[in-house]
């Protein structure tokens, strides 16, 4: 048997280790996994006040350039690198392939670099114009969303091979994408020795969370398109029928304050947390805690917390909305609501919050229904998306 080398990686990724967003999140869980595999692995990214120059990021190292803030971004920056300093790093690195992870500032100059050198390109699909836009004037949303599209079409283009998390990302944006371009669809997966059923510990004490309510729990930025206005409005619906419940939040974004000023003005303050930005050891701890996991997002091109959710054995809530691939994930294990409907979420919290048997009976569906999304199993499938794009 042929013994394949092993790969040189440049992942570029401009927020890299300064966001917690989940496509942050999966490609340094990514990267983990490819260097367990044998790969070398480096990141592009953005400097910022706690990353001012080249460093190591979880054991990868990472090259930082000049970047520009991202307005209400949690943290996002755009990098700046030149073509000629990144053509310089692919040469000492000895880059087999460069892997473009976000289409921003830094993709630019990483596609012209590579393409220079001779490198090939792999474009992971992470962005929909609804993560974007839907803070902006409805008027101008159609607007930005096209420009935003025909920018994806411009970078995804470049690729030997787009890489799609979902099939539905792939049925929404493959508009974007010439069809006899390669394509294929790889979950952003799950670690199922991380993310288990677990002893809690000390949580309740340090968060100050009541242990004997039924507790819902969200996980994500707090950000318009992720629609957490809808659960704190559901809240006053589902006191009424069962006051002993408590929602968690965890996760930071821009509307923090928005959001802390409906559940006061609602009168739930005292039914609600939120938890900001938790370690990864926490956010385990979180999904372990709750009885209940909620999504109400409007837009996933798949929904990483909802897989961490199910690893944990909770039942799930999504909404049903039409640009969310998280939906796909309720088979059994859960309910479905309306989006942007926060009757209709109370009334499917409900009929979990009042049967603990259904609880129990969805939480074990959830975690039978996670065990085809082993990250193991994606991370095969992305080193042999690599060696294709070698062979093109």
């Amino acid at each position: 048997m042929t013994t394949r080398k092993k790969l040189n990686i440049a992942m570029v990724c401009d927020p890299i280790g300064n966001n917690k967003s989940g496509v942050v999140i999966s490609t340094i869980r990514f990267s983990k996994l490819l260097k367990e595999r044998g790969h070398h692995v480096i990141f592009i990214g953005a400097r910022s006040a706690e990353h001012k120059d080249h460093s190591h990021h979880n054991e990868v190292k990472a090259y930082r350039f000049r970047s520009l803030p991202v307005p209400k971004s949690g943290g996002w920056n755009l990098a700046f690198p030149t073509i000629k300093e990144l053509k310089k790093i692919f040469l000492e690195e000895k880059i087999d392939v460069v892997h473009i992870i976000l289409p921003m500032s830094g993709a630019i100059v990483a596609i012209k670099a590579a393409k220079t050198l001779g490198i090939k390109i792999v474009a992971h699909s992470h962005s929909q114009p609804e993560n974007l836009f839907m803070d902006m004037p409805k008027i101008i949303q159609p607007a930005l969303s096209n420009i935003w599209n025909k920018w994806l079409t411009w970078v995804y283009g470049k690729s030997e091979i787009l890489i799609y998390p979902s099939e539905m990302a792939r049925t929404l944006l493959e508009k974007l994408n010439n069809k006899n371009h390669p394509s294929v669809v790889i979950s952003n997966g799950i670690d199922l020795k991380e993310f288990k059923p677990m002893m809690i510990g000390d949580f309740y004490e340090r968060f100050n969370i009541p242990p004997e309510k039924i507790k819902l729990l969200f996980v994500g930025r707090l950000f318009p398109e992720k629609s957490i206005d809808t659960l704190i409005k559901a809240a006053p619906y589902i006191i009424k029928k069962y006051p002993d419940i408590h929602v968690m939040l965890v996760g930071a974004g821009h509307q923090r304050l928005k959001l802390e000023k409906l559940a006061r003005s609602l009168g739930v303050d005292k039914y609600i947390t939120f938890l900001g930005l938790v370690s990864e050891e926490d956010k385990v701890l979180a999904y372990n805690v709750c009885d209940i996991f909620v999504l109400p997002s409007l837009a996933e091109l798949e929904g990483m917390v909802v897989l961490e959710a199910m690893a944990c054995g909770k039942p799930i809530i999504v909404a049903d909305a039409k640009m969310s691939a998280s939906r796909y994930f309720v088979d059994g294990n859960g309910f479905l609501f309306k989006a942007k409907n926060p009757e209709d979420l109370a009334r499917q919290a409900l009929k979990l919050i009042t049967d603990i048997d259904l609880r129990k009976k969805m939480g074990e569906k959830s975690l039978q229904n996670v065990q085809k999304y082993d990250i193991h199993k994606s991370a095969e499938l992305l080193e042999e998306v690599y060696y294709s794009a070698l062979k093109k």
